[in-house]
């Protein structure tokens, strides 16, 4: 970035530098503002004589919305709907002339002139956000716009202005055609000109604007100028919770269509009450270049032809005038749902005047409506099983290609995900094609949020009148062009913007214009207002969904935004889905959200990070910080741990063991489209996580939404004593369906198996001696040795043949680094008497016991710190002769009125060499005690670095829960190993935990490159650790089972040196017959 325009910007910054800030969690609505009636507000706002600035001028000479298609010269070019292959299709994406300034009153105003020279403007790419391009920078509020409110008018100071130019030939064979040319989103307000001459002007980032330049044009070499404004009137109704990016940011491109030609059409499937055969209806508009004459003798052909190629309808009509309708009763048509896409191609045909043009589009026949306080797609009570989506890529911003589009829509289906909230705005044109195809609901979203103005009726731009030409215009674009995609199942006026009269009349748009009928959705409207048929409610407690669910529901509740997935997240998730599968009014909901909004970075020494708001722009700018990294997956679309907990939840499979010596299994097909002869269902019996048997459940065949039994021959199982018994089973694909491959795995369940023996364990007998340093009292029973220091009464050495594995002692731990919802609910202040408790407690007595022929028993007693009211902590080594260390830990509050713990357990420092782990656990990937549903127990090995998630913000990261044993070796195997008794919980890094906790009481910037390997392991050994909680990242803790109150509690664990495959005796194989 220029360092002059950081300069100046930096002192306008400081102008405005007790902007309010604003972490973008939604505000929460006053009294007033939820009991007031909407008020009309009658004060005018300031007058501006700029376009940008004016919010009665939306658009100069813009065509009206339609929706997407392109014209072909012959069926078979339609048919594959390759717009590239047709000629009358020009892309002007590409190598663009490039001017910026700062302010808009710095910028060219005459460089559209034909003779003016840019040849020594840089180049842009197009399509692109300039700030990702080298010019001004990006900067992320979650809500606020991050600029000087004064609505519609814009602050020249902070006014960026990019101007384009570039050249193109019109093709010969377009001669007497209309040339339209197309915008398909620019970010936020422009103008465009050709060869000089001014064409119109449009604005809202995330819909097409067309032009016709059919009378600007000549033969040869034209010129195309493009006028850009970051910040516009109608940029305050764009204050989304995302990076504030501009530029021309969707494609470019000019098409030609006859003098008569198709202008829009709309596709109803309207089916019959029993939802099997449908009425086909065809809504055609023409349009013509002259508008003085009455279109007459125009031939307009209708064919639907299925998946095959067969024509399943065809019918010819001669139209005088500008509309059709052609009208067929379908027999029992293959229905489209996200669980089953089924599309018919739709092929238009215009001849007039000789001239022939051929569309064809993809459609489905599918109904969505609301009954008895229901969403019902084809007359199926759906579940919701969604996630709200930004387009973003982390190189080019908002300019998302079709390889990531796919790669989202495969990542979401391998996931049980199978509804997507378009947040907050239309998404580009592509998405819903491919949402068509491989089956996808879609909340389809107008570009409306105005967050930042509050939700008082005096205030909000929902209830000021002067701005309801800009609602309507908003809300037309959208479902004009996104209307005859059958994957559109709902429509939502838009997000966090305040209740109010213009949402009225945009719901009221709607519903006359949508002859489909689809329902409405409005997050603003709650459940009272008339202007949501949907109650959408976000971050609603449990308590709010039974209320709802209980008390005689008008309307389906689905949630537009829960589960907010800031960080490590997501516990409580299946809590939720207890409660919303138990009442029919309830149907899931879009948790938040999908991608984070990272940015590729570097640091001075090359070091890759996710860069988040306050990174990349001057100091002072408004910035929400990291509150745009909400996702269950990276920037780069790396799966973070928490998506297998979605995968889990969101599985459409449900096992239930009848009887394991009869063989019998309860499955329960939770689709509602989808036999369950789709999947290969397998079982496997497991022993300390060792794979004793394995096999299939043949003929498996279910329909939708019913129960079915199925039976296998499970082997007779002769226990061992200490083995633990599960049995494990699996639903994949059977074939390849869509994006998803034979074999991918789609639901899965763990059963613990009632076969467990006690092990009776043989006590040696043998001598441990005692011997005494200056400041270490160390035990020895030949091979092994453990010391512990006298002035902390810590374990401080645990040798194994003369090796020492302890770099630091064991200590007490009642801390976890902070998560973002811990920092979100004020844990890192409310609870931060627990922080240094363990590393401040203080050795009150430290005493050993010589049992004879048992060992020796060390006792280290502490006092905490008077932070936590010098509570007490003990604990209680034994050492036996079978070199083995048994541990207890021992909390005593010194009163009930403590605060909550984060953990309970111990910590300790391993030398470096020791970082191979392997447990017998829940795992493989990491889990919390309100996350782990998806986590089965098993027998997992790894590097300790793999254990270790680089979440963007360093937090928390990496447990286990219900570990029976772990140990840490080194490459070797040798090692030391803990053992539960039974279980505890446990993690380990090769850094101090310390780096990974917030140094203060406010966040700072922090990244993944912070963090370094160090020449040790920290290894943590809990009881347990409090849950990561979920249900937001502004307030909410863990629910209660998964809090730990400060009450007396201990546990114990013993250490000894690591044995091959685990605890002496772990592998072990069944007698099968």
């Amino acid at each position: 970035m220029n360092k002059l325009h950081i300069a100046g910007l930096l002192a306008f910054l400081m102008s405005f530098g007790a902007f309010a800030q604003y972490d973008g969690a939604p505000m929460e609505k006053t009294a007033e503002a939820k009991k007031a009636k909407p008020a009309v507000r009658t004060n005018k706002y300031p007058h501006s004589d700029n376009d940008w600035e004016n919010f009665d001028v939306l658009h100069i000479n813009r065509l009206p919305s339609a929706a997407t298609f392109l014209p072909y010269s012959s069926k078979e070019k339609a048919i594959k709907n390759d717009k590239n292959a047709s000629e009358y299709y020009m892309p002007l994406n590409g190598s663009w002339k490039f001017k910026f300034v700062e302010r808009s009153d710095k910028r060219p105003m005459d460089f559209y002139k034909t003779d003016y020279d840019v040849s020594g403007w840089n180049d842009i790419k197009v399509p692109s956000n300039w700030e990702l391009e080298g010019y001004g920078y990006p900067f992320y509020v979650g809500a606020g716009y991050g600029i000087k409110v004064n609505p519609p008018l814009i602050d020249v100071e902070n006014s960026p202005v990019g101007s384009y130019r570039r050249t193109f030939t019109v093709p010969a064979n377009w001669k007497g055609q209309q040339i339209i040319l197309h915008f398909g989103g620019v970010a936020s307000a422009f103008y465009v000109w050709v060869n000089g001459k001014m064409v119109g002007y449009s604005q809202d980032s995330k819909t097409p604007s067309e032009f016709d330049i059919t009378d600007y044009v000549k033969p040869g070499e034209n010129q195309i100028a493009v006028q850009v404004f970051k910040f516009s009137d109608g940029y305050y109704l764009e204050d989304q919770d995302y990076w504030r990016f501009a530029g021309i940011q969707r494609d470019v491109y000019a098409y030609a269509r006859p003098k008569v030609y198709v202008r829009d059409f709309e596709v109803v499937t309207d089916l019959d009450d029993d939802y099997k055969d449908a009425d086909f209806n065809l809504y055609l508009e023409l349009g013509s270049s002259d508008q003085t004459k009455k279109i007459k003798g125009a031939v307009v052909e209708v064919a639907l032809m299925d998946k095959t190629g067969k024509t399943v309808y065809s019918e010819r009509k001669k139209v005088n005038g500008s509309t059709v309708q052609f009208s067929k009763h379908i027999v029992s048509p293959l229905l489209w749902s996200a669980e089953t896409p089924n599309l018919y191609k739709l092929l238009i045909s215009l001849n007039s005047g000789g001239k022939s043009q051929y569309i064809c589009s993809n459609i489905g026949f599918r109904e969505s409506e609301i009954k008895h306080a229901q969403l019902l797609v084809n007359g199926k009570p759906v579940y919701i099983k969604g996630v709200n989506r930004h387009e973003h890529d982390p190189r080019t911003g908002h300019v998302v290609d079709e390889a990531s589009m796919i790669r989202d829509l495969k990542l979401m289906k391998e996931n049980n995900i199978n509804s997507v909230r378009t947040s907050h705005y239309p998404n580009d044109p592509r998405w819903y094609e491919l949402c068509d195809i491989y089956g996808m609901y879609v909340v389809d979203e107008a570009n409306i949020e105005s967050h930042g103005m509050g939700y008082k009726p005096d205030r909000c731009l929902a209830n000021q009148p002067e701005w309801q030409k800009a609602f309507i215009d908003r809300t037309e674009r959208m479902f004009e062009r996104d209307k005859n995609h059958p994957c559109v199942i709902i429509w939502s006026l838009g997000n966090e913007t305040g209740s109010g009269c213009n949402f009225q009349a945009t719901y009221d748009w709607i519903h006359a214009n949508d002859k489909s009928r689809r329902p409405v959705h409005s997050e603003d409207a709650g459940n009272e207002l008339p202007y949501t048929d949907i109650y959408c409610p976000m971050y609603k407690k449990l308590d709010v969904l039974l209320h709802h669910s209980i008390y005689m529901p008008k309307k389906p509740l689905i949630l537009c935004e829960y589960a907010h997935a800031m960080g490590n997240s997501e516990g409580n998730l299946q809590d939720y889905w207890d409660v919303i599968e138990k009442y029919p009014s309830l149907q899931g909901g879009h948790i938040w959200d999908w991608v984070d909004q990272g940015l590729y970075a570097e640091t001075a020494d090359g070091t890759p990070y996710w860069a988040y708001g306050g990174d990349l722009a001057p100091e002072g700018t408004p910035s929400s910080a990291n509150f745009c990294m909400n996702g269950l997956v990276t920037a780069d679309r790396t799966l973070k741990p928490h998506i297998h907990e979605v995968k889990k939840v969101y599985q459409n499979v449900a096992f239930k063991l009848l009887d394991y010596h009869e063989g019998l299994v309860e499955l329960k097909n939770k689709y509602f489209f989808t036999n369950l002869d789709d999947f290969d269902f397998s079982w496997r019996v497991e022993g300390n996580g060792d794979i004793l048997a394995e096999g299939k459940f043949d003929n498996v065949e279910i329909a939708p939404q019913e129960k079915g039994v199925v039976k296998a021959s499970f082997p007779q199982i002769n226990p061992e004593p200490g083995v633990e018994y599960f049995i494990n089973f699996y639903a994949a694909k059977k074939v390849d369906d869509g994006l998803l491959k034979a074999g991918t795995l789609l639901a899965s369940e763990q059963v613990a198996l009632p076969f467990y023996k006690a092990v009776e364990r043989n006590v040696s007998k043998g001598n441990v001696s005692e011997s005494e340093t200056d400041g270490m009292v160390v035990f020895s029973n030949g091979e092994v040795s453990v010391g512990f220091d006298k002035k902390t009464g810590s374990l401080c050495s645990f040798k194994n043949n003369g090796t020492e594995m302890i770099k630091e002692g064991l200590r007490p731990n009642f801390w976890r680094p902070v998560t973002d919802n811990d920092m979100g609910n004020g844990m890192n202040k409310t609870l931060r008497a627990w922080r240094e408790a363990g590393r401040d407690a203080k050795l009150v007595s430290f005493e050993k016991n010589n049992l004879n022929n048992d060992g020796y028993e060390i006792v280290s007693r502490y006092q905490l710190p008077e932070s936590v009211d010098n509570s007490e902590f003990t604990v209680r080594y034994l050492f036996t002769p079978e070199k083995d260390l048994y541990v207890n830990c021992t909390f005593v509050p010194a009163n009930d009125t403590l605060p909550l713990m984060p953990r309970f357990g111990v910590s300790l420092t391993l030398n470096r060499q020791y970082d191979e782990m392997e447990w017998l656990g829940r795992g493989p990937h990491e889990n919390y005690i309100d996350r782990n549903t998806s986590s089965f127990v098993g027998h997992f090995k790894g590097s300790v670095a793999d254990q270790y998630f680089a979440y963007d913000r360093p937090q928390e990261n990496g447990n286990k829960t219900d570990v029976r044993w772990m140990s840490l070796t080194d490459k070797n195997g040798n090692g030391i190993m803990a053992i539960g008794e039974p279980l505890f919980s446990s993690s380990a890094y090769l850094f101090p935990t310390e780096d990974l906790d917030e140094p203060g009481l406010r966040k700072s910037q922090r990244h993944t490159s912070d963090i370094k390997p160090k020449d040790m392991v920290t290894w943590n050994i809990d009881l347990k650790q409090m849950g990561v909680g979920g249900d937001t990242s502004w307030g909410a803790f863990p629910h209660e089972p998964y809090l730990i109150p400060a009450r007396k509690m201990d546990f114990t664990f013993r250490l000894c040196p690591a044995k091959a495959n685990g605890v002496e005796g772990n592998k072990r194989y069944l007698s099968v017959k």
